[in-house]
């Protein structure tokens, strides 16, 4: 499992054990809270309505016993019953009042109710009344209809005080309908809101996922690229650990490759050198023994001849190892590829001539790109070079340049026997060689030359083989920018 998904997971993991937990608490304290504010104002009803029958509606029967007087709820509920109500509470319409109230006499009988159907009743063991009438807060919450949840009403009530004793009890009660209603819509409201925040929070989790882990991507392709041999520069990872973490492996490549690059260029440097310092040995130890002077001076011949080949060979190993050891260009010029062609086939055309060889090029003037120019004149001075000594007498090696979907193909065609298939992946191999038409061989290491300097402009050296007519194309291609 990658890093990026782990994060991913452990941090939706979080939020939604947060955001469940958060939600799941509020909708559990929904239902109870709206309760106890509904309770309260049923409370306040009931003591506004027990105040006012202890002072207005209280009477004395023949025998001199206080009763409580119904005939001032009677009026007020006839008078609530008929006036209209259109109440919008914001999605709520209310179109009639839903209180209910009751007044039971000391000992818990229903003496008025305003529903007009219990009255009469004996609620004295009902526990708003039961409690009320032994000097407690009383409150009950019970179905209407037994049986019916939806007929579910809450009851709050207070005790009608007369000189100081307990005459009776006023309970009222509203249903609970319309407060599941609230709830239900909040609750969706709420979940709605939840998923809305979930979905904004994964978002934001991803950002910073990817805001995180970005710089590890870079660094994992930066070592990608080591591992295939390229020199890609160290990404831009930001001054943080992964940055330090990005220079330090910077710092232990360069050392590395450093032990290993002298312990290459050693190895094959002495490789190459052998058959040189052999045929110059030979010719020495040959020279002590009498001969003639024509041979004397083929010896002394190959003696220079096999010392200019160790020199060639060591500058371009020089050249080369210069190159290879660049991790990026230091130059970055503005390069006119008709002019870039015209230097380096004018420069080379006493060389042609004397392989008898023609040289013919074209080019789109406008065409430019941006790169190292002494790097890019060498690097096509190679092609050219290694196609004019594969070409036969009496041939032409063609140069030209075309611009396609943001690159540029500068290519060199030559008529020679080209390149055997199974050569084909050891061209750029340092040291690595195929007799040209004379016989002769050369340093092995023009084209690795070539593929380091495309390397560092970040383009590529291509081969292919024409068949109709039969020519040998190598190909440099550049990005325009």
């Amino acid at each position: 499992m990658s890093l990026r998904l782990r994060l991913i997971l452990v941090f939706l993991f979080s939020v939604l054990t947060g955001l469940g937990s958060v939600v799941y608490w509020v909708l559990d304290e929904l239902e109870p809270r709206y309760q106890e504010a509904q309770e309260e104002i049923l409370v306040d009803i009931s003591e506004m309505m027990a105040t006012l029958i202890a002072n207005e509606g209280v009477s004395f029967s023949e025998s001199g016993d206080t009763v409580i007087d119904t005939h001032l709820a009677e009026r007020l509920f006839a008078g609530l019953a008929g006036r209209p109500l259109n109440a919008q509470i914001y999605d709520l319409l209310k179109t009639e009042v839903d209180l209910r109230m009751y007044i039971t006499d000391v000992r818990g009988t229903v003496i008025f109710d305003s529903h007009y159907t219990d009255t009469g009743r004996d609620y004295s063991q009902w526990r708003d009344v039961y409690l009320t009438l032994r000097g407690h807060y009383g409150a009950r919450s019970s179905d209407d209809v037994p049986g019916q949840s939806d007929t579910k009403r809450l009851y709050a009530a207070s005790p009608v005080l007369y000189r100081g004793d307990i005459i009776g009890v006023v309970s009222t009660g509203k249903p609970t309908h319309n407060i599941n209603r609230f709830i239900s819509q909040l609750s969706t409201n709420l979940l709605w809101i939840s998923l809305v925040a979930a979905l904004a929070t994964l978002l934001t989790g991803l950002v910073i996922t990817l805001w995180i882990t970005r710089p590890l991507l870079r660094l994992e392709q930066y070592a990608k690229g080591v591992s295939r041999g390229e020199r890609p520069a160290l990404p831009a990872l930001g001054h943080n650990e992964v940055g330090r973490v990005g220079k330090a492996l910077e710092n232990m490549k360069a050392a590395l490759d450093g032990k290993s690059y002298v312990t290459d260029y050693v190895q094959s440097l002495t490789h190459e050198l052998k058959a040189p310092i052999a045929g110059i040995r030979g010719a020495a130890e040959l020279l002590q023994e009498p001969m003639s002077d024509a041979r004397r001076n083929q010896f002394l011949n190959n003696i220079i001849e096999q010392g200019s080949r160790m020199q060639e060979l060591i500058e371009r190993l020089l050249k080369l190892a210069a190159i290879e050891y660049q991790s990026s260009l230091e130059r970055h010029d503005k390069v006119v590829l008709k002019e870039l062609i015209t230097a380096v086939c004018r420069s080379l055309e006493d060389y042609a001539s004397q392989h008898r060889v023609s040289l013919e090029y074209s080019c789109d003037p406008s065409l430019s790109i941006t790169g190292d120019s002494t790097l890019l004149q060498d690097a096509l001075s190679n092609l050219i070079r290694n196609a004019i000594e594969f070409s036969p007498p009496e041939s032409a090696v063609l140069i030209g340049a075309i611009q396609s979907d943001g690159s540029v193909y500068i290519s060199v065609k030559d008529s020679g026997p080209g390149v055997p298939p199974f050569a084909e992946e050891k061209l750029t191999q340092r040291f690595f060689c195929l007799p040209r038409t004379d016989g002769s061989k050369g340093s092995g290491l023009g084209l690795s030359f070539v593929h380091e300097i495309m390397q560092l402009h970040n383009g590529k050296l291509n081969y292919h083989r024409e068949t109709e007519p039969p020519a040998t194309v190598f190909s440099l291609t550049l990005p325009v920018e």
